[in-house]
């Protein structure tokens, strides 16, 4: 199979029905995306045959369909508040945005970055003089803990938190 440009396979399932950007009608939103009628078929069959498969043929499995917005303290005892979050750094130069551990596991794969906590990896990369895959420098911003939890608020007020 030839190289295949990530555009021009977005292209190809936009054109044919599969995805559309979301909200694309009103300028669009990054990183969201809305089923057409083959997207949808698709994804339904993909749900079908991963159900099948890791449900309904594995004894130990059971389904559970469960309500994502939940008591903070469900997010809490499941560690997610504490741990669900990524150190992203930015390349300065080129303005290319990785995962800090990512970042050094490309330049060193040998290296388990993954146990590193924030202030480990920042000087790991800058002993190590790690340079951005992008445009080769190694001018970066300091690492930030990028929460990946929305903040969802239920009621009529704020302060009443899930």
């Amino acid at each position: 199979m030839k190289n295949v440009k990530f555009e021009t396979i977005v292209t190809h399932l936009q054109t044919y029905g599969f995805v559309f950007q979301g909200s694309e009608l009103y300028g669009g939103l990054a990183n969201s995306w809305d089923y057409g009628p083959l997207g949808v078929e698709f994804i339904n069959n993909l749900k079908r045959v991963w159900w099948k498969k890791f449900v309904q043929e594995c004894p130990m499995n059971v389904g559970i369909d469960s309500a994502i917005l939940m008591n903070p303290k469900v997010w809490e005892a499941t560690g997610h508040i504490a741990t669900f979050h990524d150190p992203l750094i930015d390349c300065k130069s080129c303005k290319s945005r990785y995962r800090a551990d990512q970042l050094i596991e490309g330049a060193f794969p040998n290296v388990d970055a993954g146990k590193m906590n924030q202030t480990e990896l920042m000087a790991f990369i800058n002993e190590r003089n790690v340079q951005c895959p992008v445009c080769g420098n190694h001018n970066f911003t300091d690492i930030r803990q990028f929460n990946m939890m929305f903040k969802t608020h239920i009621g009529v007020t704020e302060d009443s938190q899930s």
